[in-house]
């Protein structure tokens, strides 16, 4: 079992360095984790260069990279790895969500699958 927040594959920290290395805007910026959309099969996630907000969850991966994410956001990802492919794929960031399937089913409003799965998760 994953006990960590949320964790990074050395292929994700290395790419992270490298894209910082190529694009000044990212620089100074976090990695955050964001939840990009929901379909029956459960949700679609996002990674990208982001500012900190002031009520953001800061995950420390080491003294120079750092992920944030939303606290209603964290309750979906938590326990996800993230790491960078470049195959058939595509190229990028990509999460491993191992309770992705608790989110599958009936696409539900935003405000309604947000409540009901915060609801369902707290009731475990």
């Amino acid at each position: 079992m994953n006990t960590k927040i949320l964790e990074l594959t050395p292929a994700a920290i290395e790419a992270t360095y490298d894209l910082r290395s190529d694009n000044e805007d990212y620089r100074n910026k976090d990695l955050r984790i964001y939840l990009a959309g929901k379909g029956c099969d459960g949700f679609e996630y996002g990674v990208s260069f982001d500012e900190r907000e002031s009520q953001d969850v800061i995950i420390a991966i080491n003294d120079e990279i750092s992920l944030v994410c939303d606290p209603r956001t964290l309750e979906f990802v938590r326990g996800s790895k993230i790491d960078w492919v470049d195959d058939e794929r595509g190229r990028g960031f990509l999460v491993e969500n191992p309770n992705h399937r608790k989110f599958r089913g009936k696409f539900y409003k935003k405000s309604e699958w947000k409540t009901k799965i915060l609801t369902e998760l707290h009731n475990q």
